[in-house]
């Protein structure tokens, strides 16, 4: 269930972006242009309250499964439920409550490899991954952006697909592909900018979960 919400929540709070140069070729180009734009967009908000559909697929396992979610961010720090999973941050750890598996993972957010931290996509981009992009097409009425972002080295995830809206640069929609044919969709409702949120719920708190479920400590 990690890898599968975390690619939303790395583009949601996406961190600084690789400087473009001369030797980019021109779909690279674009994709720098394009995902700055996007990144200094989702900066400017000192906070967001997001809902969101994700969708799970993998067509030769003939699995298919769909939930609702909500992600509360401010800065590095995030809350995020989906079904009846939660998922929080206070920035420096991450608590994972998983209610299929009676389990809540404990880990600091630097030892979290891949999509698994809210700015591992972006941060350090240059490094980590090449964006290309691909094409404009209309998505719900809105014209998008289409960009693919690639690994550098292997990931659980070989391919992200993010869509960002032509006009305003916000994010529509993000795909992650893996590595076993399934694909995880994560479609933008509803967002708010700049509410107040207590910080309180970026802090974890053992009395909110069932008291049978087994803590597994990975730092």
């Amino acid at each position: 269930m990690i890898k599968k919400i975390f690619p939303l929540i790395a583009l949601l709070l996406s961190a600084t972006l690789y400087a473009q140069t001369d030797h980019q070729p021109r779909a690279e180009q674009i994709a720098s242009e394009l995902m700055t734009k996007a990144s200094n967009k989702i900066k400017s908000f000192r906070t967001m309250e997001v809902e969101f559909s994700y969708k799970m697929e993998n067509t030769s396992m003939e699995i298919v499964e769909t939930m609702n979610g909500k992600v509360y961010s401010k800065g590095d720090k995030y809350r995020m439920i989906v079904g009846d999973n939660v998922f929080i941050s206070d920035g420096e750890t991450a608590w994972n409550y998983l209610d299929d598996m009676y389990e809540i993972h404990i880990n600091y957010l630097e030892n979290m490899e891949g999509g698994l931290t809210p700015t591992a996509l972006l941060d350090n981009f240059d490094d980590e991954y090449k964006g290309r992009f691909v094409r404009q097409e209309t998505f719900n009425g809105k014209t998008v952006d289409i960009i693919d972002l690639i690994p550098n080295t292997p990931q659980s995830f070989f391919k992200y697909r993010v869509a960002l809206n032509a006009g305003d640069h916000m994010l529509v929609y993000t795909v992650a592909y893996d590595r076993h044919g399934g694909t995880y969709t994560y479609t933008l409702g509803r967002t708010l900018t700049n509410l107040e949120v207590d910080d309180k719920l970026f802090v974890f708190n053992r009395a909110d979960f069932p008291s049978d479920t087994d803590i597994i400590d990975l730092r």
